[in-house]
């Protein structure tokens, strides 16, 4: 029977607490399993056997959970503000949009919710599962909510599509250009189709990428402190007790913070701001590491290309079947001069580079930077999708960290041969190499890009197969083992946070979670089924089963 968890212990022990956690297995990934360990408030204090550690230590109270004991999953690499935001929206993924009669029966449901003439705002919609790999444009949306403007964004989040009413908010016409670093689709006439790629979706709905204010008005404050509960019960109830937010702006600063403030943050969050923002920061004399435990800026975070699973990332090869080599959202020049001044500065870069002429792009400036003397500092490739020799020797030559997705080839798999063939994803979200290679690697999941439990990035790492079967770069298959290790001392070391954070050994946060099955003595295959019965952040129960 699966113990049970007194309420009293969802809330912060008192200084000076000691309490023994007693377990069927402790994994403390810093050496042989053991059967318990003692917290002293927040922290790991010891680890060992019930026995010699209550008669050592004389606990004021005893917590015995009848699971296996793993660290805290951490991703490296997520959007927790951004799910604040979409939880308060239409969830078109393709577990609910199963096809394009509910898409549409979402859309008007959503649209008879709102008010006259409000936005109808829905996301996670994926062509590939929901309408057949046919891409729905602004005809398909007018039909569905003519009265409305609205905007649906795709899983990758790096395109979207308006509707006729959507558009004339937005001010877009047949006439308008292409934004920089962003493009209008358009049809055989020249006219819209209502697809928004990069900066011209940026500029509609997110904040922190846009130029000015965005077209979608945000929700209040108080609104995103609801949606960001939502957003950490979910995170929490996979086993997430540390996340890295890889897109923020003021406004979402403004939101962790007042989270973090109110005792509302659960989580645990390194925050990367946006490019655009760079100089608040610099203004402010602030570098990596300002914070504490609970919330801390990890660095700044800046684009070279699109995205992998949208088909549009840069790519030295064109996509199957195509001549297009996919999209560079940063240019050359502005990618110099923002590596120069960030690295130069000491700041921790996280760039998102998913093809390999992008990651190539962006190696040049870092290079560039280096031999113009700026530190050394722990900077970081997000995504580093399509890798081959040659990028990975530049990577480790230049010590930096690279953040590939953990459940692409899982969960994106069926689109992704159409877009790069089988030979080229033997090369793709290349875990194998780049460890091998010696080039620290962390896990992430880019919610709500890909899913967020790291169960499944787990057994998709270790299995490199879609849902469907299909093997997706097989050559890059990684044990279960270290597949743990991307989301925990990789994620770790990817934040600059090892020291307390990863493992289970004495100093180290308590932050671990209590599985129903040991990970490690099963097939790849069922880690992904393997119930989180409770998580625990500083010794603070955040979810039980």
């Amino acid at each position: 029977m699966h113990a049970t968890h007194p309420d009293h212990l969802r809330g912060p022990a008192g200084p000076g607490t000691w309490t023994l956690v007693v377990a069927d297995r402790v994994h403390t990934l810093a050496g042989p399993p053991a059967e318990a360990l003692v917290l002293l408030d927040d922290r790991v204090a010891a680890v060992g056997r019930p026995r010699e550690l209550r008669e050592r230590f004389r606990p004021d109270r005893t917590v015995e959970l009848d699971g296996v004991l793993v660290p805290g999953l951490n991703d490296a690499h997520a959007h927790p503000s951004m799910t604040a935001e979409n939880l308060l929206h239409v969830n078109c993924s393709p577990e609910v949009a199963t096809d394009g009669d509910v898409l549409v029966r979402l859309l008007r449901d959503e649209a008879a919710a709102v008010g006259e003439g409000q936005w109808v705002v829905g996301s996670r919609y994926d062509h590939t599962k929901t309408t057949g790999g046919r891409v729905v444009d602004r005809d398909f949306l007018d039909r569905a909510v003519p009265d409305h403007p609205v905007l649906l964004t795709h899983v990758a989040a790096h395109w979207g599509v308006l509707n006729s009413a959507g558009l004339a908010a937005a001010g877009l016409t047949g006439a308008s250009s292409d934004p920089p670093g962003g493009a209008l689709g358009r049809d055989g006439a020249g006219g819209l189709t209502g697809v928004v790629y990069e900066q011209a979706l940026f500029d509609v709905s997110y904040p922190s990428l846009a130029r000015g204010r965005t077209v979608v008005p945000p929700s209040t404050p108080a609104a995103r402190l609801r949606g960001l509960a939502r957003a950490q019960q979910l995170f929490h109830a996979a086993g997430i007790t540390s996340m890295v937010d890889a897109l923020c702006g003021p406004d979402d600063v403004a939101l962790l913070s007042e989270a973090a403030r109110s005792g509302q943050l659960t989580l645990r969050v390194a925050m990367l701001v946006a490019f655009p923002h760079y100089d608040r920061i610099a203004a402010l004399g602030l570098h990596s590491g300002f914070g504490d435990e609970r919330l801390r800026l990890l660095g700044v975070k800046a684009f070279v290309d699109g995205a992998c699973a949208g088909g549009n990332c840069l790519v030295d090869e064109p996509f199957e079947g195509t001549d297009d080599h996919g999209m560079q959202t940063t240019g050359d020049d502005d990618l110099r001069e923002l590596v120069e001044r960030i690295a130069g500065d000491g700041v921790v870069l996280a760039v998102h580079a998913n093809g390999d002429r992008a990651i190539r792009k962006l190696l040049d400036a870092h290079e560039r930077a280096r031999a113009l003397g700026a530190p050394q500092r722990r900077h970081r490739i997000e995504h580093c999708s399509l890798v081959d020799a040659d990028i990975v020797g530049r990577i480790r030559a230049l010590g930096l960290v690279v953040v590939p997705f953990g459940s692409y080839a899982r969960f994106h798999g069926d689109k992704l041969v159409g877009y790069y063939g089988h030979d080229r994803l033997e090369r793709m979200f290349a875990h194998r190499t780049l460890l091998d290679a010696g080039i620290p690697v962390a896990g992430s999941s880019d919610y709500p890009c890909g899913p967020y439990e790291p169960l499944a990035a787990i057994t998709s790492c270790a299995e490199r197969r879609a849902l469907d079967g299909t093997p997706i770069g097989t050559s890059q298959r990684i044990t279960v083992q270290e597949a743990f290790g991307l989301y925990t001392t990789g994620a770790a070391y990817a934040a600059g946070e090892e020291r307390v954070k990863g493992t289970l050994a004495p100093g180290m946060l308590a932050d671990f979670v209590e599985l129903g099955r040991d990970p490690f003595e099963v097939p790849p295959d069922e880690v992904v089924g393997i119930p989180v019965r409770s998580t625990w952040v500083g010794g603070r129960l955040v979810h039980a089963l």
